[in-house]
């Protein structure tokens, strides 16, 4: 396992997944995207284990509900 590491992590609860598409045609990682765009979590305004922790945690909440 690969604690304390979110990139790593994102690859092993992303890993052998199809991510489904929502009503809307996006997946969770294209939600993603849209959080960033209008929240300003992007990797030129928090630091990239910031970004990389939010990634993990709003793909991971995500997930679980599909």
């Amino acid at each position: 396992m690969c604690y304390g590491e979110p990139v790593e992590l994102l690859k092993e609860v992303i890993d052998g997944r199809t991510l489904q598409i929502d009503e809307d045609g996006h997946t969770v990682l294209d939600d993603f995207d849209h959080f960033c765009a209008y929240s300003g979590c992007n990797p030129n305004e928090v630091s990239a284990q910031a970004y990389a922790w939010a990634k993990l945690a709003f793909v991971s909440a995500r997930i679980s509900k599909l």
